[in-house]
């Protein structure tokens, strides 16, 4: 389903002011671009040059024609001379396909004015990602998916000329936007009482939501799902992507400071429990979380994909220049 109308407007600046708090990271990110990887081939002609032959302009080399080629590419001059069925290739400049999708579920949305809030962070992370692929010329799409049945999606976009309706997109679902901030019953999908969904692959819309064409795909959450993991990620490899799993916790959810007789709320379910939370019970909860990230980055081992745990209290250019650059998930244009 596509971006819905009857929001509230956002325009391009103010969604900038939103997402970029400091300026000069845009200045940053024009150096750089998305890496594909051995494993993402690019499928449409663009600027980055690829060893394989494709159908840029640039000609390589002739092949005997075989049933099933493209007749266009036949030369008919060689034919005429020869007698015999050549046909051109040509060096591919490669477009890569960046996909980005964003958990946006409740537990995303928890603390919403933190300064730490987790939404915000993966809304303003995957801005910068869509910046460094505009401007690197690479074809991108975005979605927003939850466990309140929103699973708003942008059409694809190339081009620096696209930039407005990317940073539009991510603006109106930022904590505190005019759009994100409909009370209920306004036709907001972020406010929508609905049951929560507890599997990652049920969110992302499983099959019907794999993206069309291979690429590279940033999977940015909080993996607040009780099932569905691995197999979001197996679908997403088997729909030819190199997945980056962007897992982004709060630094209240890394070191929570509780104590005393207290109700905690499940912010996905609404659910309450009463508990006594004392120092072995945090010391728990922290081990608890470890292992859990643990499990997570192996999980992603083992199936090739790339794992990145971030908290939401770093700020983004360090984020960018420790994890995505010395990862080599972004790459310097020169």
């Amino acid at each position: 389903m596509n971006e819905q109308t009857g929001r509230s407007p956002i325009d391009a600046q103010a969604a900038i002011k939103l997402l970029f708090p400091d300026l000069s990271l845009l200045a940053r990110l024009d150096q750089m671009s998305v890496a594909a990887g051995s494993r993402v081939k690019g499928t449409l002609a663009g600027k980055r040059r690829s060893s394989s032959l494709g159908g840029s302009q640039e000609f390589a080399d002739y092949r005997p024609y075989a049933p099933g080629d493209d007749i266009r590419r036949l030369d008919w001059n060689v034919y005429g001379r020869t007698g015999r069925a050549y046909m051109r290739q040509y060096w591919d400049e490669q477009e890569l396909t960046v996909h980005m999708l964003v958990d946006v579920s409740r537990s995303m949305s928890y603390g919403e004015e933190s300064e730490h809030n987790k939404l915000r962070f993966a809304l303003r992370l995957a801005a910068c990602i869509g910046y460094a692929s505009l401007t690197g010329e690479d074809r991108v799409t975005a979605r927003l998916f939850g466990d309140n049945g929103l699973n708003r999606e942008l059409e694809p976009l190339r081009g620096r000329s696209s930039l407005p309706q990317l940073f539009q997109f991510f603006g109106k679902a930022m904590p505190g936007s005019q759009a994100a901030a409909q009370p209920a019953g306004t036709g907001s999908d972020f406010t929508a009482q609905r049951p929560a969904v507890l599997s990652l692959d049920e969110a992302l819309g499983g099959l019907r939501g794999r993206p069309m064409r291979a690429g590279v795909t940033f999977l940015i959450t909080d993996a607040m799902y009780e099932t569905g993991i691995e197999e979001a990620i197996l679908r997403l490899i088997a729909a030819g992507q190199k997945v980056v799993f962007v897992h982004v916790l709060s630094p209240e959810e890394l070191n929570p400071a509780l104590s005393g007789e207290l109700k905690l709320i499940d912010s996905e379910l609404g659910s309450g429990k009463d508990v006594a939370i004392a120092y072995p019970l945090l010391a728990q909860y922290k081990q608890a979380v470890d292992q859990y990230r643990e499990d997570l980055s192996r999980l992603c081992g083992e199936r090739g994909v790339q794992y990145m745990f971030i908290s939401s209290a770093d700020s983004l250019t360090e984020v960018i220049n420790r994890e995505l650059l010395q990862h080599g998930v972004l790459r310097s244009k020169t």
